[in-house]
């Protein structure tokens, strides 16, 4: 239940008005809607929810904020009209006004690469010891994480928080929302460039999550990246490290390397050490089971129960799936996303583990790399060039046609139409034969997936 006057608390607003005092929820959508709710109408780019605004009270019979500039007639419509500046900050501030009535200790996770799935393995890992909360999925931006938020039921121990960003201040804004007791940056790797413009730009507006940690929070460091390890120490907050490469706090060594059965690793730190085996495949898993360990020792969970929670967890959905097809070949799904760090990891993924026939990639292209994209296509290229082990690579988009012109026509093909290449695959594909599928979600390369199982 949310009073009236909490919600003008929160949002400094005015009553227009006033026909309910107490809402039961709140609501962003104006066909979901339920009865009693609050409508928070919210602006993007080609989408406006005021004009949705006569449409959810009518459902909800409950309340609506509105930008007080906005040129509607609201006098006959059911329900409490409350004015306010700026609608999508509205839910950021009463998303921080209920942040600011749970006691639990708040987790923020982000980075360029394994938010999602560090994420969904801490909660794993917590769940042992801890009545936990966290955004389901990806919803990790100005609405998803708000709205996560206030969808927290009764007291949770902990809460989990996902968040992402594509133009400079959104993590600032998501930072002061979930004002994180402990927070956590995955990696800084080119990813959202058209937005953010260079790496540095990614790692300063990352850092931004480190600089409004509570002052009295813990942040967690992968000191194996080169720019966090430079960069941390510069927020003043009590740091904990931990690393592959290099000496940390938390440090994980690979004692066996299972193939396509994962792992067996041990993770060293001072309060302990954490021997376990994982099913994940490829090195960058290995960081994200590392960074969610070391927050989940932090918290407290006892060793035992983290190893048990690293061998229960099972691979997340199109990252670095392996399905076996019905041709007798397999299928590594890694249709999730791509950024230029996430496909070199995949494909050493691939070159690391052993295969009854020839290696494949099928790659699509990569969005959001502003004007660098040609670089970073180029660079690819010459990434794939020096591993010989990749028997055939398939090509998919325009963006792809860069990484071409730098392998030429040895080992690789490039395709515009999905259908010609699914064909293509289909006839040069065997048993025995290991294909990685990668590209960024624009391309929808999960259909070759489909087509091929």
């Amino acid at each position: 239940m949310w009073r009236l006057e909490d919600i003008i608390t929160a949002v400094k607003g005015t009553v227009l008005k006033k026909e309910r005092e107490v809402f039961t929820g709140i609501s962003t959508d104006s066909r979901t809607i339920g009865q009693g709710e609050l409508f928070i109408p919210i602006v993007g780019k080609s989408f406006d929810g005021h004009s949705f605004i006569e449409q959810a009270l009518k459902m909800s019979r409950g309340g609506t904020l509105c930008r007080n500039d906005y040129p509607v007639a609201l006098a006959d419509a059911p329900g409490t009209v409350i004015l306010v500046e700026d609608t999508n900050q509205a839910l950021l501030d009463i998303a921080r006004f209920k942040r600011e009535s749970l006691s639990g200790a708040f987790i923020s996770i982000t980075g360029s690469n394994g938010k999602t799935t560090t994420k969904e393995i801490l909660a794993a890992m917590l769940k042992k010891k801890f009545r936990v909360h966290y955004n389901e999925k990806n919803l990790n931006n100005l609405i998803g994480v708000p709205s996560s938020i206030l969808a927290i039921t009764g007291e949770p121990d902990a809460c989990i928080l996902e968040l992402g960003t594509n133009t400079p201040g959104e993590i600032k804004k998501l930072a002061v929302v979930t004002d994180p007791d402990i927070s956590l940056i995955t990696n800084v790797n080119p990813s959202h460039l058209e937005g953010l413009e260079s790496l540095d730009g990614i790692l300063e507006e990352k850092l931004d999550l480190f600089r409004y940690t509570r002052p009295h929070g813990k942040i967690l460091v992968n000191i194996d990246d080169p720019g966090l390890a430079v960069r941390y120490r510069h927020t003043g907050h009590a740091s904990i490290t931990f690393a592959i490469e290099n000496d940390a706090y938390y440090h994980l060594r690979v004692i066996r390397d299972l193939g396509w059965e994962g792992y067996v690793i041990s993770i060293i730190s001072p309060v302990g050490t954490i021997e376990a085996r994982t099913s994940l495949l490829g090195r960058h898993n290995l960081y994200n089971l590392l960074a969610a360990a070391t927050i989940a020792s932090v918290m407290g969970v006892d060793h035992s129960s983290i190893a048990r929670a690293i061998d229960e967890f099972s691979s997340y959905d199109k990252r670095l799936q392996p399905i076996e097809s019905s041709h007798g070949f397999i299928i590594i799904d890694d249709t999730y996303n791509a950024n230029p760090s996430s496909m070199e990891w995949a494909i050493r993924t691939l070159s690391d583990l052993p295969s009854n026939g020839k290696k494949v990639v099928v790659l699509g292209g990569m969005k959001e790399l502003g004007k660098d994209s040609t670089l970073y296509h180029r660079e690819m290229g010459k990434f794939l060039k020096d591993l010989k082990d990749i028997g055939l690579i398939v090509l998919f988009g325009e963006e792809t046609a860069d990484t071409f012109s730098e392998l030429g026509n040895t080992r690789a093909v490039h395709f515009n139409d999905k259908g010609e290449l699914i064909d293509y695959l289909r006839l040069h594909l065997n048993a025995g034969d290991t294909v990685l599928v990668k590209g960024s979600r624009a391309f929808k390369m999960e259909e070759i997936v489909e087509a091929l199982k």
